[in-house]
């Protein structure tokens, strides 16, 4: 699981606010603050998490994670579609049942929900089993969409949060100007429905459609890169004989992507271009090597220009030579039974 561009140029923009202590949190989970300057950013889902867990420490406050949002100063222009869904569509039930659309493709692992009841309507955040630190997953993405709300000028009735708390609620009241309710079994943003239903001054249906068919088109793009593993290998195929030729530019043109898109499709799936390659390899010499190539065969095949790369190659990716594997996975005949 990873997150996106978006967001994390929010913690660019607290970076920009506060860059001694973001420039310490950095330090203490092992990333570069100038990695924060790439806008086409995609990183893994725990290092954004492990980012809050230092901060509260940093900035010494419990409650970072509900306040983060407000404090990076996120409006609707900073985070491009997201804030111009809210902007221009008629209401907010709308913006939000749109904005469902998109939640996953920029914050991987949490789902958004809507329940409306009689008099009011609540926004849930509702983490994936996977993530490890999932209320502090789901405070944040609450963080983004409160703030989102109140920069269109939209009073929250209450916040809900799992998480609990020591600090003054008199303060905590403050963070968004509503109540919020502690060791609550779910993460919510709660509106009446005067509210969510109040007309947008500044709806624009053509531009919310467009935003509907890029959405669609961002969705159709993601289905198509989850299976770029196995696409990947299919072109690799191509290269018989010649693998030492395999380069990510020429790859990525015949996948029909640019190089970074094909790198984030694969930082998504937890590999690299280089990872995926070796693994592809890796497959094709063992699949040699059961079929009794000799390690020179097995090499130039491959590429490599002498076998004893090969076996060094190989050694170190399996902990084994060459000729130890052929040893363990080449049943001879004799081995077999001829007699009844």
């Amino acid at each position: 699981m990873n997150i996106h561009s978006t967001v994390w140029r929010s913690i660019s923009r607290l970076q920009y606010l506060y860059p001694e202590e973001v420039n310490e949190i950095c330090q203490r989970i092992g990333i570069s603050p100038a990695i924060l300057a790439n806008h086409n950013l995609t990183l893994p889902l725990d290092l954004f998490l492990h980012f809050f867990i230092e901060a509260e420490n940093v900035f010494e406050s419990e409650l970072i994670s509900l306040n983060y949002a407000r404090m990076a100063q996120i409006r609707p222009n900073y985070s491009e579609i997201l804030g111009m869904i809210s902007l221009y569509s008629p209401n907010l039930i709308e913006s939000f049942q749109l904005l469902q659309s998109y939640i996953n493709l920029e914050l991987e692992g949490v789902n958004l929900g809507l329940v409306q009841k009689t008099d009011t309507v609540e926004i849930h955040f509702v983490a994936d089993a996977l993530v490890e630190h999932s209320n502090l997953y789901e405070n944040l993405c609450l963080s983004i969409f409160a703030t989102f709300i109140q920069s269109m000028h939209h009073p929250i009735k209450r916040l809900t949060t799992k998480i609990k708390t020591t600090q003054d609620l008199s303060i905590i009241r403050s963070l968004f100007y509503c109540p919020i309710a502690f060791e609550s079994n779910h993460t919510s943003i709660v509106l009446t429905n005067e509210v969510s239903l109040k007309t947008n001054p500044t709806a624009n249906s053509k531009l919310v459609n467009l935003l509907e068919i890029m959405a669609k088109e961002k969705i159709a793009q993601q289905a198509s890169e989850s299976n770029i593993v196995k696409r990947l290998e299919s072109i690799f195929n191509n290269y018989e004989n010649h693998y030492s030729n395999i380069n990510i530019n020429e790859v990525s043109n015949l996948l029909g992507h640019s190089e970074n898109t094909l790198r984030r499709a694969l930082a998504r799936h937890q590999t690299t271009f280089r990872q995926s390659l070796n693994n592809f390899k890796l497959k094709k010499a063992k699949s040699m090597l059961s079929d009794n190539y000799s390690s020179k065969r097995a090499a130039y095949s491959l590429g490599y220009t002498e076998p004893s790369a090969f076996i060094r190659w190989f050694t170190n990716q399996t902990k084994q030579t060459p000729k130890q594997y052929k040893k363990k996975t080449i049943i001879k005949p004799t081995n077999q039974l001829t007699s009844r």
